[in-house]
């Protein structure tokens, strides 16, 4: 799946929204890095999620391969971090159609990415 810039400023918005640290595992890094992944819960397939702030998280690379294997698990750490009805917000919004708008997304983030940096 194609990364856009729209993409990349709000993995940095989440990045730095979560202070360069794994929501996971606790590790922390000095951005900026790539070792440090945005991760969606619903997949960035899901354009009704793709830039909601609650439907990602930032994981350090091994946890965020754990999550990716071990789906039941991360739905499961979704609901702990985020309590079932806001993860049941996010299945049904990822699950709703959105029409792409790429350079909304991008415009919108870098301006939240400017708020928080």
């Amino acid at each position: 799946m194609k990364i856009d810039k729209a993409d990349r400023v709000f993995s940095l918005y989440i990045r730095t929204r979560d202070n360069w640290t794994c929501r996971r595992c606790g590790k922390r890094y000095t951005p900026p890095t790539n070792a440090l992944h945005c991760s969606h819960f619903k997949g960035r397939g899901k354009e009704g999620t793709r830039f909601e702030p609650s439907n990602a998280d930032a994981l350090c690379y091994g946890c965020h391969r754990y999550f990716t294997a071990q789906p039941d698990e991360h739905y499961a750490w979704q609901v702990e971090q985020k309590g079932q009805d806001v993860v049941d917000r996010i299945i049904l919004q990822a699950n709703t159609y959105k029409k792409k708008d790429r350079q909304f997304e991008y415009e919108k983030w870098k301006e939240e990415l400017e708020k928080i940096a």
